[in-house]
Order: structure tokens, then C-alpha cells, then sequence
């Protein structure tokens, strides 16, 4: 007797893309020779991820590495074939940085029922990939997200934009290095920004 398998859409797209990022990390470790050491505390016991921002490394890594990640991302990144629709299918949560206030809103309810869930929120808070060895302003947003969820976080700095620039498709044979440390809630949201900043430095 034959057995079949029901899965929901999203569920089916979750395993696949989480398989295939599983592939695409495991192909950067083998073949491109970029390995990753990380220091201090573990990255699956947090609802909340803060990540610093270089590449494309850190978006596969965490996508491979984080139990059911929900990453904060650019709605463009929607736009594209396949990818983008697998995005959207995962409940990724998309900014349109024009909406201003009403769109932050709509972000802070979507991070709240997503955590709700038992996912775990993955924020960049620079909002763009900056090249290794610089360092910009964070985003008012990512503060005003972790007020309203009340939460504690771990923050990630990392060097993978030293092997795998921004602006290029090489990679450089490398080990990338993580360092993490929590950032408890705080309702000073100076301290927080103050502490995410010094971690990225």
C-alpha cells in the first residue's frame, strides 16, 4: 500500500529552502574553503537575532544554521523569480521603507506574532550590507522592534564581508569569525543602540 506524505505549502517550501541553504553553506565550507569558527553563546536558544550586516555568508549561514528563521528584508528582494516567492511563502517579513511610520507598525505586529510562533527573528540592523571594516549608524526601527517585544536578543559580529565583499561574486579561502553576546532587554534604548554598536566595532 502506497504512504503519502501531506505537507502544507509552506511547510514543503520551508524544508526545501532549508535543505538547500543547508547545500549552498556546506559548498562554501568545501569547495570555496570560507569555514566559520564561532565564539561564545549559542545562536538557537534566542528569539531574537541581531546580526551584523557584510554579505551574502551571514543570510545563508543563518537561514542554515537558526531553527525556523523569519528574516526582516527589503521588499524588492520579493521581486525576484523563485527566490522572492519562497520568501513571501516563509512569511518573511518585507519593509517598504517609503510607508514611514505605518509600515514600522505593521512590522512590529508581524515580529510580535511571528515570535509568538516560536520563530526566530533575524534583524539587520544597518538595513544594508556594508563593506568590512566600516561601520555606519544603526536603524531607529530595530530599537523601536526590540522595545515593543520586550525581549532579549544575542548580537552577532562577525568578518565575512573580509572574504565575500558586498560588491563582488569571489570569495576568498578564509575562516569567518563570530563573536556573540546577549543584549538583555533594556527600556534606555540608548544603551541598547550604544551596545549593539560597540559589539560591531
Amino acid at each position: 500500500m502506497p504512504f503519502y506524505l501531506e505537507l502544507s505549502p509552506i511547510l514543503f517550501v520551508f524544508t526545501s529552502v532549508n535543505y538547500g541553504v543547508g547545500i549552498i553553506y556546506l559548498f562554501l565550507k568545501i569547495s570555496a574553503h570560507l569555514a566559520m569558527k564561532q565564539m561564545a553563546l549559542t545562536l538557537i536558544t534566542h528569539s531574537i537575532v541581531i546580526s551584523r550586516h557584510q554579505s551574502a555568508w551571514e543570510t545563508i549561514f543563518l537561514a542554515a544554521y537558526i531553527k525556523r528563521p523569519i528574516f526582516i528584508l527589503k521588499r524588492e528582494l520579493l521581486m525576484i523569480p523563485l527566490f522572492g516567492w519562497c520568501l513571501y511563502l516563509l512569511k518573511n517579513i518585507s519593509i517598504n521603507r517609503s510607508d514611514g511610520v505605518s509600515s514600522l507598525k505593521k512590522i512590529m505586529k508581524a515580529c510580535d506574532e511571528h515570535v509568538d510562533n516560536d520563530r526566530t527573528l533575524i534583524i539587520f540592523p544597518e538595513g544594508t550590507r556594508v563593506n568590512y571594516g566600516k561601520n555606519i549608524e544603526i536603524k531607529k526601527g530595530v530599537l523601536k522592534i526590540l522595545d515593543a517585544l520586550k525581549l532579549p536578543s544575542i548580537i552577532i559580529n562577525h568578518n565575512a564581508g573580509k572574504f565575500w565583499s558586498k560588491d563582488s561574486f569571489l570569495i576568498k579561502p578564509g575562516t569567518v569569525l563570530i563573536e556573540t553576546i546577549s543584549l538583555p532587554y533594556n527600556a534606555d534604548q540608548l544603551i541598547s543602540k550604544n551596545k549593539i554598536q560597540e559589539h560591531f566595532l
